[in-house]
């Protein structure tokens, strides 16, 4: 008889933020999905560094919101009247846990669908209905492990890296490419996020950062702002359901361009 170890992974019930969320806790980090939003206030790694970092105040007020509630992941909906499903704080979704390791959430007009499945070191997304009138982003907005400082960020994509371009939103600074997968990472933590396709596209994707006041990328607080699928006009790009998205850690820092391959190569085997 075979002993199979024991899964490192938890779902279970909590207010959190004032509002019902699911809580899963696994290996590598722990997360907290809005019910009603349908998507991540906190994603939370093993050091207590929280990524997303989502708060309501200041509520949508642009640029002070880069501290609070422009937060999210993977802030899927933003046009036409289910704009905000996806994001955590809005009230667009019903989010229903399917076994223990599964959430499936549902927009309210029930014009979209999209199923969570939770892993020990990473977690997918695949959108299962789409609104054929209407086109979806991934975007991750939030701090690169736990804080705003750009000079001390790096990111890198299958395209190459590790990346220190600091572009500032706030002076129409983007870089737009077409990435298979992008990881973020900062110069003192030996922890990357990454985020991911299973299969390429041919659409825009786009990174910058916005900081919380007119300062810009001076900013004492602010998040990254990364798009798969969203034009030079904040227009999303996606369109087709049956999509999957792939997002987790991987406990290593990237320094160099001999350190990025592996990374690629661990990624690439993650989402294939």
């Amino acid at each position: 008889m075979v002993c199979l170890p024991a899964l490192s992974l938890e779902i279970v019930e909590e207010t959190y933020l004032g509002v019902p969320h699911f809580v899963i806790k696994t290996r590598s980090a722990t997360y907290f999905y809005d019910k009603f939003g349908g998507g991540f206030s906190s994603i939370i790694d093993r050091d207590g560094k929280d990524w997303v970092d989502f708060k309501r105040d200041p509520w949508d007020t642009f640029p002070g919101s880069a501290a609070s509630s422009y937060r999210g992941l993977p802030k899927f909906v933003y046009t036409k009247e289910d704009s905000g499903a996806g994001h955590p704080g809005r009230k667009k979704c019903v989010s229903i846990l399917l076994n223990k390791r599964s959430i499936k959430t549902i927009a309210m007009t029930g014009n979209w669908e999209w199923t969570w499945v939770f892993y020990e070191n990473h977690a997918t997304v695949t959108m299962d209905r789409v609104d054929p009138e209407n086109r979806y982003s991934f975007m991750y907005h939030g701090p690169i492990a736990g804080s705003f400082v750009p000079e001390k960020k790096y990111w890198g994509t299958n395209l190459g890296g590790p990346r220190f371009d600091i572009n500032d939103f706030h002076k129409n600074d983007m870089i737009y490419a077409n990435w298979w997968w992008i990881y973020f990472g900062d110069i003192e933590t030996r922890r990357i996020l990454f985020i991911a396709m299973e299969k390429p596209d041919i659409f825009l994707d786009t990174f910058s950062y916005m900081g919380d006041s007119e300062k810009g990328i001076a900013s004492d607080d602010g998040m990254v702002v990364f798009s798969f699928g969203r034009m030079q006009d904040s227009q999303p790009l996606l369109k087709d359901s049956g999509k999957t998205f792939y997002i987790g850690f991987v406990e290593r820092k990237i320094e160099n361009s001999r350190q990025h391959s592996r990374m690629k190569t661990r990624i690439e085997k993650i989402i294939h």
